[in-house]
This record gives structure tokens, C-alpha cells and sequence, in this order.
């Protein structure tokens, strides 16, 4: 099977994370019900679904991401696959909410750490001028799932388990399929500063791995530092945007049923960001040759911008209404049309993330330590994913189930990360030249060897 077909498979991996994942979202209230009565909705004890799937990913992404820079990555994308699909057949046959938080757990585990290997693949096999556009592929295969996610799992809401199985066979296929097909990459063939010893040397292997002590360079980088310390802010902040759309929609004075509140999502405010995944990876891959901080400056944008307007939409309330079961419905409400539009408008702003920072990454990281990179990123992502809903459960719950002020409040969050990407204007450019003269330095080296081996 050929380098582009492993890419797929890799994508499809993609696709299913957030299709299993958004399984849950849709129906938190028809979960929340099934376990704990009609008419209950357990805001902590739901929260502590999607913290459990998020804590489990994000120890995960720690342990296979660095794993996967001491063994080879296919065996531990393999590892990673069978405890997800452990996860989605118990969930599947959960009769009571501890059995389901344990398939939650386990989903998390085995999905979380997929990802940081998979990004680690996706640098292995791409050259730096492509890896914008791949990883916006990413992206895009991720909203497809949150797609079929959200769809399934709101057409099947009072049968909510059988999309759970489904998952779990179609990831039983990928285990199948990439073991037999899935393919090892040398690691720095995609370097531009070691192409010529490439080229000269068909045989050269970089044969540089994972040390401890540049483990410990890692955690050195400043930028790298900032990253890690913005992935917990952030993603907390957005985890909360997520949790709260469905109870906000179907709780509130509009009644919006929950396919209805999928629909939404899936058709009008979905396409917004993924065109936006396109439109700023695109940039990004453009300008960043003329000005190589522009992914960091796009990002620190995008949250400087979508912090106050998060805000702002969850203070628009539906008109009250008995209840509003079409789209026709919800676009005749004057408060859910505007929520729709403002939204998609912070849709299309969050799509800068996904394309542009996996890239700086890149930049900045040795081939060889790239897994343990993307691991402790999605590590403390993850993290901050796994509390976002707890926290602001707890706040809603403090402030008397008021989800506008409750989501005023989780949004400040979000100041702490928009802070370290406009730093990270600063750290970058040395990190940069830092990494780019260590992989020249061994591209000499490697070149010396290879002429003295000729004499």
C-alpha cells in the first residue's frame, strides 16, 4: 500500500475520534435520564462523563506519545486502537452509569493516544510546505466525524447505545486494515535541511531517537513551554463552549429539540469553520516562507477575538416558544437566528487553530522528539478538555443553573492562553533558528561521513 493510502487510513483514525466522541454530547440529557430518571439532568455527574473520557486522553497522549518516539509509531497506533475499541463495545452495553464511565474512560484512553502518534505520522511522511494542508485534512476529517457524531447520535437518541457500536466495529476494521497495510516512515526524510544527504545517500537512516536529555530540552524551549501552558486554558475554555450548546439550546425558552440543535450545528454553523480550516491553513502555508511568525500571529488573533464574542452569544436567549421542532422553526426565532449567525462566526475564527499550530510545532521540534512533543501538548489539552465541563458544571450549578452568566464566567479562561500565543511572537524566532542549525549541523555531519566514506 502506497505512502497516500497510509495517510488515509491515518485521517480515517481521525474521523473516528471525534465521531466517538461526539456520541455524548447530543445525548446528555437522554443519559442523564436513562440512568438517573425522567426529568433529572446531573450536571456534575454528565461532566464527569467527558471528564473521565478527557483525563483518560489525556494520560494517553503522554504514554503513546512517547512510546512512539522509543518503539515504532505503527505498533503503538495499533496499541492505541484496541483500547478504544474496548471502550466503545462496553459503553455500548452499559446497563448502569458506572459501567458507561468506565467505556467513557476507555474511549478516551485509546482515542487520545492515537492522536499525538498519528500527528507524529503525518510529520514523518510530509513535506514542511504540505503539512498545513494535511493537517487541515485533519481537521477536516475530525469535522466530518463531529459530523456523523452528532447526527447518529441525535437520530438514535432513544437508542443512543447502537451508534457506540457501530464505532466500535468500524474501528475493529482499522486495526484489521492498518495492521496489514499501515507503514513505518524514515524519520527526517521530510527535513528541507537534510534533503541533500538524503539525495546524495539513498541509504543514509537518521538515526537519532529519543534521549533523556532531549526530553529535557523539550521542556527547555520557551515556545514549547507557552504551548503547553496555552493548551490547558484554551481547550478548558472551549470544552465549555461545546458542553453547553445542547443544554442551552433545548433548556432554554426556544425548546429546540436535540436533532433539530444537530441540524443547526451540522449544516449551518459546521461548514462555517471548516471553511475556515481551509481559508487560514492556506494562509498560513502561503506566508509563513515571508513572515515565518504568521501562524503564531493568526492564533493569538483568533483568541483575542473569539473570547469576547463566545460571551456575547451565550447572552442571546430564543424566543419563548412551546417548543421548536424544524429548522424552519429555529430560523423564524429571532434570538436562535442571531445566536446561528454570531456562532458560525466564531466557528470560522476557532478554524485557524487546527492548520497552524500543529506546524509551529514542527519548526521548532526535532523529528526524534516530535511524538513526546505532540504527547505532552495533547497532555495537558486533553487535561484542560477533561475539566472544562466539570468546571463549568460547578459554576452553573453555583450561580443557579444560569448557563449565560456561568459561561461569562468560563470564558475568562481563555485569557491566560491568548496571553502566552502573543509572547510566543517573541520566543519563536529563536527556538526556530535554534532547531534549524541543529538539523543542519547533523546534515554536514552526515555529508563529511558520506564523502569520507567515498575517499
Amino acid at each position: 500500500m502506497t505512502r497516500n493510502w497510509t495517510i488515509v487510513l491515518i485521517l480515517f483514525g481521525f474521523f473516528l475520534k471525534e465521531f466517538s466522541r461526539n456520541l455524548l454530547l447530543p445525548n446528555l440529557l437522554t443519559i442523564s435520564h436513562f440512568f438517573f430518571g425522567e426529568g433529572t439532568f446531573k450536571a456534575i455527574e454528565m461532566g464527569l462523563l467527558i471528564t473521565f473520557q478527557m483525563g483518560a486522553s489525556a494520560v494517553a497522549c503522554l504514554i503513546f506519545g512517547i512510546l512512539a518516539d522509543k518503539l515504532s509509531r505503527k505498533l503503538t497506533v495499533l496499541s492505541s486502537l484496541f483500547f478504544w475499541a474496548i471502550g466503545m463495545f462496553l459503553a455500548s452495553n452499559a446497563f448502569n452509569y458506572y459501567l458507561f464511565l468506565t467505556g467513557q474512560l476507555l474511549l478516551g484512553f485509546g482515542s487520545g493516544g492515537f492522536i499525538p502518534v498519528a500527528q507524529a505520522i503525518i510529520a514523518d511522511a510530509t513535506p514542511p510546505n504540505k503539512r498545513g494542508k494535511v493537517y487541515g485534512w485533519a481537521s477536516i476529517s475530525m469535522f466530518l466525524g463531529v459530523f456523523f457524531g452528532l447526527f447518529l447520535g441525535s437520530l438514535f437518541s432513544h437508542e443512543w447505545q447502537i451508534p457506540f457500536f457501530i464505532v466500535g466495529l468500524l474501528i475493529t476494521f482499522l486495526i484489521v486494515v492498518y495492521g496489514i497495510f499501515g507503514k513505518n516512515y524514515r524519520l527526517g526524510l521530510q527535513e528541507e535541511e537534510l534533503r541533500e544527504v538524503f539525495d546524495i545517500n539513498e541509504q543514509y537512516s537518521y538515526d537519532y531517537r529519543l534521549s533523556w536529555q532531549n526530553f529535557k530540552n523539550i521542556l527547555k524551549n520557551k515556545t514549547n513551554a507557552l504551548i503547553f501552558i496555552e493548551g490547558i486554558f484554551s481547550i478548558l475554555g472551549l470544552s465549555m463552549i461545546m458542553f453547553c450548546f445542547y443544554p442551552y439550546l433545548l433548556s432554554g425558552p426556544a425548546h429546540m429539540t436535540s436533532l433539530v440543535a444537530s441540524l443547526l450545528f451540522l449544516f449551518i454553523i459546521s461548514p462555517f469553520q471548516l471553511f475556515g480550516i481551509f481559508f487560514w491553513g492556506k494562509i498560513g502555508d502561503t506566508l509563513e516562507k515571508k513572515y515565518s511568525r504568521v501562524r503564531i500571529l493568526l492564533i493569538a488573533l483568533q483568541f483575542t477575538l473569539s473570547t469576547p464574542l463566545f460571551i456575547v452569544i451565550f447572552w442571546i436567549k430564543g424566543s419563548p416558544a412551546s417548543s421548536t421542532e424544524t429548522l424552519d422553526a429555529a430560523f423564524k426565532n429571532t434570538g436562535i437566528l442571531l445566536f446561528t449567525i454570531l456562532f458560525a462566526i466564531g466557528n470560522f475564527i476557532t478554524g485557524i487553530y487546527d492548520p497552524n499550530q500543529p506546524p509551529i510545532i514542527n519548526k521548532i521540534n526535532l523529528p526524534e522528539t516530535r511524538g513526546s512533543v505532540y504527547a505532552l501538548n495533547r497532555f495537558v489539552e486533553e487535561l484542560g478538555g477533561s475539566f472544562g465541563p466539570l468546571v463549568v458544571g460547578i459554576i452553573f450549578e453555583s450561580v443557579g443553573q444560569d448557563f449565560s452568566v456561568a459561561m461569562t464566567i468560563g470564558m475568562l479562561f481563555m485569557i491566560p492562553g491568548m496571553a502566552c500565543w502573543w509572547i510566543a511572537l517573541r520566543t519563536y524566532p529563536k527556538n526556530l533558528v535554534h532547531n534549524q542549525s541543529k538539523l543542519k549541523e547533523r546534515a554536514q555531519l552526515a555529508l563529511n561521513n558520506n564523502n569520507t566514506e567515498k575517499e
